[in-house]
């Protein structure tokens, strides 16, 4: 039976961004859930909603129609335009945070070629639309992304991605 007290929320686009947070939680699938992945335990909710903007902003719509979120936050990986930062670095890109980098993010929907006219540090998939979706239902909400890649040509294994998770969940865990 799934409780229905206030949930801390975590937004992933994808399972394999999902499985080392599932894993560390202990979070168990939500059997019932209609088109998303949904895994909870009784302080967290977990939903994978994919990667395009339809898919985030239906996902995080339904989210908010049906449970009551105490805290939400988008975890994933993103690229970074400075090859001096180390890839496992961990970022908040909505708010300064003591102990946590902070920087500026873009997001886009089709992959950059280039990062020659980017102005910001950052690079993802779905911090934008996760934001415009919280900031009309939650005010407590955090964006926090994990440096996979440089925009080089070769993209992040799914070990890589697991264990880039994995590693920074000692990072931010105190926030939930």
């Amino acid at each position: 039976m799934f409780d229905f007290m206030s949930k801390i929320l975590i937004h992933t686009t994808s399972i394999i961004e999902a499985n080392p947070i599932i894993d560390f939680f202990n979070l168990k699938e939500l059997e019932n859930s209609i088109e998303n992945k949904i895994y909870f335990n009784d302080d967290i909710l977990l939903i994978i909603s994919g990667v395009s903007k339809d898919l985030i902003v239906k996902s995080l719509d339904y989210i908010f129609k049906n449970y009551s979120i105490s805290k939400a936050f988008d975890l994933s990986i993103a690229s970074c335009s400075d090859g001096s930062i180390a890839l496992g670095t961990l970022f908040c890109t909505n708010r300064f945070i003591g102990g946590l980098n902070f920087a500026n993010i873009t997001t886009i929907e089709k992959p950059l070629e280039t990062d020659e006219n980017l102005e910001t540090l950052l690079v993802d998939k779905q911090a934008l639309f996760f934001s415009q979706i919280c900031k009309k239902n939650i005010k407590d909400f955090y964006i926090l992304k994990i440096v996979s890649d440089y925009f080089d040509e070769v993209e992040p294994t799914n070990d890589k991605i697991f264990e880039l998770i994995n590693n920074s969940i000692s990072k931010w865990k105190k926030l939930i």
